[in-house]
């Protein structure tokens, strides 16, 4: 399929990620709040990824001409059809800090449903038609594995709990099939480009959004499956160390908020943590987390800004 199908929304795909980041980092400052944390860095983060999050999705439906069939045929694009699912995904994200009303959880339920259907429909077109395995990327991994964990979480906070439970078990599921397959394709194939090198950070979110959830479900007590999540964590962000010199080679691009949400997912973990084993050491790791990934982030906006005022003169 032609590149050419989704010239005009392909670029506003691209920028869902920058909403995620917010509403992630928003929820680990959120979990920090019971270590003391102030409250409006959340509040202040989730509007403006909701923001973000509603300016994306009217320019991408305007693009398209409110046509359900340019939504399908982006969904079965080769490259850009996995950024379909960001867009129910980032509400539940959200939703996941709401106040539990009836409204609220019906919201959640149906959110959840438009999820898995788009997924679903995605998986779907993955297995029936072959595709250029140098396509693929860690980016294909966030909707489809932190997904299902993402909407656990959110339905475990709006009292989803059976449900809650299914959505986990879905993403241990899709977490080792497609997992298997994008590791198999960096370790076997050719490098991934400058632009989806940034990539390579969503490897810390299937571990990260996999703890979350897990404490969500267990009541945030500490399980030997939580430990074993944490180690692997560990190991992932542990990888990403060696993997510095090789970003920092490459050119900003709007695909460095690739970055964003899985920095996010690794405070919100360790902050769930801290409340679990609220020990010196625990504190000191969540706020120092806390507070790289809120820096980062930060970086990325201004270099995002920069990139546009110089582009627009």
């Amino acid at each position: 399929m032609p590149a050419s199908v989704i010239a005009g929304r392909a670029g506003w795909l691209r920028l869902y990620p920058i909403s995620l980041g917010l509403g992630g980092l928003g929820g680990a400052w959120r979990t920090a709040g019971a270590l003391g944390a102030p409250a409006w860095p959340a509040v202040s983060l989730s509007v403006l990824s909701l923001g973000a999050w509603i300016t994306i999705t009217a320019m991408y439906v305007l693009k398209g001409r409110g046509r359900p069939h340019a939504f399908m045929t982006d969904l079965r694009h080769p490259e850009q059809g996995f950024a379909l699912g960001y867009i129910p995904l980032i509400p539940l994200l959200l939703l996941a800090r709401a106040t539990r009303m009836p409204a609220i959880r019906i919201l959640d339920l149906g959110l959840t449903a438009v999820w898995a259907v788009s997924t679903a429909a995605l998986v779907a077109h993955w297995i029936t038609t072959p595709r250029d395995r140098h396509a693929i990327h860690p980016g294909f991994s966030l909707p489809v594995i932190g997904g299902p964990f993402i909407a656990s979480i959110s339905l475990q906070a709006n009292g989803w709990h059976a449900l809650a439970q299914g959505l986990f078990t879905v993403g241990v599921y899709f977490g080792v099939t497609f997992g298997s397959l994008i590791v198999g394709r960096l370790m076997t194939e050719q490098r991934l480009s400058d632009a989806r090198f940034p990539t390579l950070a969503v490897l810390m979110v299937p571990p990260a959004t996999a703890s979350t959830a897990w404490f969500g479900l267990n009541e945030n007590r500490i399980t030997t499956f939580s430990i074993g999540l944490a180690g692997v964590l560990a190991m992932m962000a542990l990888i990403q160390l060696f993997i510095l010199p090789d970003y920092f080679r490459r050119p900003f691009t709007i695909s460095w908020w690739s970055f964003s949400f899985p920095l996010a997912s690794v405070a919100n973990t360790v902050g769930h943590w801290a409340i679990a084993a609220p020990v010196s050491a625990s504190r000191l790791l969540t706020w120092s987390t806390l507070v790289i990934a809120t820096a980062i982030i930060g970086s990325l906006a201004v270099l995002t800004v920069r990139m546009v005022w110089r582009t627009s003169r």
